[in-house]
């Protein structure tokens, strides 16, 4: 007699798989040079963001991409309590979405609870326009200002607030309370210049 009551069934015979969720994110950098965003500023009267870029269809004068990034705990911890509706905790939604993105190379941890230059060469500011989600992927575009990140890319990280959203070096103050950072990645994507915008489009696929 076979396992599971299957005559003569041999054991290598019975394989087991595992269903399982895949979490697939994707860094995509636009960098438009000083000169560019100085002339685009002229003829629109303001800084241009992603969906201006876009909209001219101005192509970057480079580009930097990265695969990856690590769930935190803190991250894991939201998703799940969010699925089971536990207590009124945030959702990385259209008004609480913040990008981040910092100098120094740690490597990431499940334990990260920030960006490891958090409150140096760091910068957290809220997505363009909030977040979108479409078959099983979320993305969410930040433009960096000329002002803005002017150092060496080498991580980035998704944060949830709550509250307003106030752009800052610090992660506890860029929303009114509730900052949580959802994930991380270590990555060499360039160095930002004063007066180059850089347009940071991040996604993840789950499947």
């Amino acid at each position: 007699m076979g396992v599971l009551g299957t005559p003569d069934t041999p054991i290598g015979d019975i394989v087991m798989s595992l269903d399982g969720i895949k979490w697939s994110p994707y860094a995509h950098v636009a960098k438009y040079n000083p000169d560019v965003v100085r002339e685009l500023t002229e003829y629109l009267g303001y800084e241009p963001t992603a969906a201006d870029f876009k909209r001219l269809e101005i192509r970057p004068n480079d580009e930097a991409e990265s695969y990856g990034n690590l769930l935190t705990t803190n991250g894991l911890n939201r998703i799940t309590n969010l699925i089971i509706g536990e207590g009124s905790l945030q959702a990385f939604d259209d008004s609480h979405a913040v990008v981040g993105v910092g100098a120094t190379s740690t490597a990431a941890t499940v334990s990260d609870t920030a960006l490891a230059a958090n409150g140096g060469n760091a910068w957290y500011q809220a997505a363009d326009g909030g977040v979108s989600a479409s078959n099983g992927v979320i993305t969410a575009v930040s433009t960096f200002a000329s002002g803005d990140a002017n150092f060496a890319w080498n991580e980035w990280c998704w944060v949830v607030v709550t509250g307003t959203i106030t752009a800052s070096n610090t992660l506890s103050n860029v929303g009114s309370t509730g900052e949580l950072m959802l994930n991380r990645k270590v990555a060499s994507m360039g160095t930002k210049a004063s007066g180059a915008s850089w347009v940071f489009t991040t996604t993840v696929t789950l499947s």
